[in-house]
Order: structure tokens, then C-alpha cells, then sequence
């Protein structure tokens, strides 16, 4: 397993969805933070399950939310790069590589 490290703007984007899913549901906020945690977990354990995405990045979609973890794996880290909304501009993280 390797060592997964956020970046500070992919967590404002995990903080900023739960917040938006808070003030209509709280349980979607908890199934959220619940998702966003085991989705965190398949990443460090097994990151070659995820496809090739852009970047030298892989993603993986989250279940039952508009949402992908996009990251990139370093020699001894896993980065990731965004948690990114699927409306939103793609690539628009590419810079945080």
C-alpha cells in the first residue's frame, strides 16, 4: 500500500460537496464522506484498478455521486489531485501536478 497525500484544494472540493449535500441532506453528506473514504481506501490498496485517465493520472468515479478522485502516483505517494464534479471543466486541476 501506498501512502495517499491530498492536496489542500482537492479537500476544499471534498469539503465545499459535503457542505452543499449537508444543507439538503444530511444522511447524502454522511453517504458522501462515506463514499469519498472508501474510495480513498481502493485507491491506496489497489491504484493500477483504475484506468489511465489524462496527465499521467488515473480517476476513479464515485459511487452514486457526480464526483472522481483524480490522481496521480508518484514513486512513493499516491497525489491526489482533485475530487472533481463531473460539470465542471475538465482539466481544470492539470496544474496542480
Amino acid at each position: 500500500m501506498k501512502r495517499l497525500r491530498i492536496r489542500s484544494e482537492a479537500q476544499e472540493e471534498i469539503n465545499d460537496a459535503f457542505d452543499w449535500y449537508f444543507r439538503r441532506d444530511r444522511d447524502a453528506a454522511d453517504a458522501f464522506l462515506t463514499e469519498i473514504g472508501n474510495s480513498l481506501a481502493q485507491i491506496a490498496y489497489h491504484p493500477q484498478l483504475y484506468p489511465p485517465y489524462t496527465k499521467n493520472t488515473r480517476r476513479r468515479a464515485l459511487a452514486g455521486f457526480p464526483y472522481s478522485v483524480v490522481f496521480h502516483e508518484k514513486d512513493d505517494i499516491l497525489l491526489v489531485v482533485a475530487v472533481a464534479h463531473a460539470q465542471r471543466r475538465p482539466g481544470y486541476w492539470r496544474k496542480r501536478i
